[in-house]
């Protein structure tokens, strides 16, 4: 049986993202289901039958163990770097530009955490002063500009 995908035959609009989404779900789907032949003992029954299979599961297989492995390395590597730096004091990860320095208080002008209050008639006087300004720094851009 010529069993394959004839969607993409006859799509016009055919994305490179589509057609590898649909290849990772069909590889999950086979993954799953020669993952529960082999559990039952019977993976041989499809392998030896069909030698496409046999190809694809055996470097499915090794794929799986090598992306596995990297997957680990990847998360001991993590675990090592957190460990390290967990045994760092502030200072040492400083010298060592693995922190950015504390932002230092500047003793004119202390750092306040109440953010400022506005009473909203004064923010609105605040705005129409800002709009007027800027009229009158458009007026002089325009006589500038026209060599008045």
């Amino acid at each position: 049986m010529p069993c394959r995908d004839y969607e993409s035959d006859y799509s016009s609009n055919w994305r490179q993202e589509e057609y590898k989404r649909q290849c990772d779900k069909l590889a999950r789907i086979a993954c799953a289901a020669m993952e529960e032949l082999a559990r039952q003992g019977r993976e041989d029954f499809l392998v030896l039958k069909n030698p496409e299979v046999a190809e694809w599961w055996a470097e499915h297989v090794k794929a799986d163990k090598a992306e596995k492995a990297r997957i680990a390395e990847e998360e001991r590597r993590a675990r090592v770097k957190a460990e390290a730096l967990a045994r760092l004091t502030d200072e040492e990860k400083e010298l060592l530009g693995l922190k950015k320095p504390a932002a230092k208080k500047h003793k004119k002008f202390p750092v306040s955490k109440e953010l400022p209050t506005y009473e909203v008639d004064t923010w609105v006087k605040e705005q129409e002063e800002i709009e007027y300004m800027l009229e009158d720094l458009k007026e002089s851009y325009l006589q500038i500009t026209r060599g008045k």
